[in-house]
Order: structure tokens, then C-alpha cells, then sequence
């Protein structure tokens, strides 16, 4: 493994170890875990002559959506922007499995270590960090714009003070 991928792989364990005990980030960094093993899995499929053309084409539409740089959400917002891309591949994933044969299929599952509970549980992650962070994203506008009203209700007092001393 070159250095820079190892770094990568240590920080994410390490976050991950730092995130184990929160209900929402411990799953999502349990999933991000197995991210590689999904990306091979996706390409095994993919190359897989006995998988469904159909469900093939889902698994190219996901990855070129992962790799586009049109999106929902763009990928510069850290998290936010990586959630929808996991989300695709996931949903592609978990398509193809259910419109390959289980003969097929199931070696394939196998191989990369993953269970259909896995991915089940891994697009749970992904679903519960997105709520999770779009209820964090919505208490943060909430005060924002509190401490905006309040702010501009002390300049509205202000200039009405200093326009009602001028009379």
C-alpha cells in the first residue's frame, strides 16, 4: 500500500474509533469501513458476464454519478457531499444483487465479505446520517438567523436612538 493511502486508512480508522459510541456516526464509520470491499464487489459484479445487462447499467449510472461533478449535493461539502454519491452506489449494488440470479450472486457477496444484512444495514447508515446531519444543518440556520434578528434589532435600536436624539 503506498503512503498516502495508508494515511487515508489510518485516519478513517482512527475516526472511526473516535466515533464508535455515537448512535448515528458509529454505523455511518462501520460503513465507511467497508467501502473498498464495496467498490470491488461493484466492479466484480460489473464485469460478471451472468449479471443482467440492466443491472449492470446501474452499477455504471452510480459510478459515474460518484465520479461527476454534477450532483444533488455538491462533493466540496464534506459529508454532505459524499452521502448521496455512498447512497447511489449502495442503491446500485443492492439492485443488482436483487436482479442477479442468487447462483450469481451470492459467490459474489462472498468474495468481498458483505452480507445482503450488511448493505441493508450500511444504507441505514448512510439514510440516518443523512437526517442526522440535515436536522444538525437546520439548527444551525435556526440560530443563525436568530442571532441575525438580533443583531439587527440592536442596529434598528440604535439608529433609533441616534435619529430620535437629533429632533
Amino acid at each position: 500500500m503506498n503512503p498516502q493511502a495508508h494515511q487515508w486508512a489510518q485516519r478513517v480508522t482512527d475516526a472511526s474509533m473516535k466515533a464508535q459510541g455515537h448512535p448515528v456516526l458509529g454505523p455511518y464509520m462501520h460503513m465507511v469501513r467497508r467501502l473498498p470491499a464495496y467498490v470491488r464487489l461493484a466492479a466484480d459484479l460489473a464485469r460478471d458476464p451472468d449479471v443482467p445487462a440492466v443491472a449492470k447499467a446501474s452499477l455504471v449510472a452510480a459510478g459515474a454519478y460518484a465520479v461527476s461533478p454534477i450532483d444533488l449535493v455538491p462533493g466540496i461539502i464534506p459529508v454532505a457531499g459524499q452521502l448521496d454519491d455512498l447512497a447511489a452506489l449502495l442503491l446500485a449494488i443492492r439492485l443488482t444483487i436483487r436482479m442477479t440470479p442468487k447462483e450469481v450472486s451470492i459467490p459474489h457477496l462472498e468474495r468481498a465479505g458483505i452480507t445482503r444484512e450488511n448493505l441493508d444495514e450500511d444504507l441505514s447508515a448512510v439514510k440516518g446520517a443523512a437526517l442526522w446531519l440535515a436536522g444538525k444543518a437546520a439548527s444551525g440556520a435556526r440560530r443563525a438567523v436568530a442571532s441575525g434578528r438580533r443583531q439587527i434589532a440592536a442596529t434598528l435600536k440604535r439608529l433609533s436612538e441616534r435619529s430620535g436624539g437629533d429632533d
